[in-house]
């Protein structure tokens, strides 16, 4: 049975959201891809919060000049960047990547990457239960 989790990812602050995305995909799946070899995700998807470069008096704290372009809710609850989920055959091997990622060296150079760009200190992760799909007609 397919197993999932769930990243929301904060980028550091003083980095863009355009500084974030840029480094995520072009270094930081890169450089996990390449410790993690065949251990790596089925898939690994992105998601990022579509952001405009507006001041205003509802935006956030931590985003005062990228709000999130929220319909319904408010800035804070649209704080993070993006959420990524990534698929697994199965418990397992979640369970050999996440051994891979933590042994001390691969350990070491993600944990550096991710000082470039992530808010490590609010990232949050997260296992994804059911999903249903309902398609149109």
């Amino acid at each position: 049975m397919p197993y999932s989790v769930l990243i929301f990812a904060y980028r550091k602050p003083g980095t863009t959201p355009e500084q974030f995305k840029t480094h995520y995909e072009g270094s930081h799946v890169p450089l996990v891809r390449s410790l993690t070899g065949a251990k790596f995700p089925l898939s690994h998807t992105r998601h990022y919060l579509h952001r405009t470069e507006q001041q205003s008096e509802g935006n956030s704290a931590r985003n005062p000049n990228t709000p999130a372009s929220v319909m319904i809710g408010t800035q804070e609850e649209f704080d993070y960047d993006a959420f990524a989920e990534l698929k697994f055959e199965d418990e397992a091997a979640f369970q050999a990547f996440f051994a891979l990622t933590q042994q001390p060296e691969n350990a070491q150079k993600i944990a550096a990457d991710e000082e470039l760009f992530l808010d490590r200190a609010r990232m949050t992760v997260v296992l994804k239960g059911d999903t249903t799909v309902t398609e149109r007609s």
